[in-house]
């Protein structure tokens, strides 16, 4: 993929942890977020996209649970998130 906005054709999955799977705590220095589509992060490195949560993208999806009366939140699993878990701490700071 070429284009510098989301919304082209994908030719495949980008190498990752697995095909078109990559990790936050990879993506967050390896191909940082350039902006937001739909409430989710994303970024163009290369010929790869990547979309991605934040703790930015992840303060506002709890803000908006909270705002819809929803009790929590959920993730998929631990070993994504950076060391010190910006992206746990933003799903906690974002749920008080």
């Amino acid at each position: 993929m070429t284009q510098s906005a989301p919304g082209g054709t994908a030719t495949g999955p980008a190498a990752g942890i697995e095909p078109g799977n990559q990790y936050y705590k990879v993506l967050k220095t390896t191909c940082p977020a350039t902006g937001t589509v739909g409430g989710t992060a994303y970024a163009h490195c290369g010929n790869n996209w990547w979309s991605y949560d934040t703790p930015a993208t992840v303060g506002t999806k709890t803000a908006w649970a909270k705002s819809q009366g929803l009790g929590g939140a959920f993730f998929w699993e631990f070993n994504g998130d950076t060391a010190n878990g910006e992206l746990v701490t933003a799903i906690n700071s974002g749920l008080k």
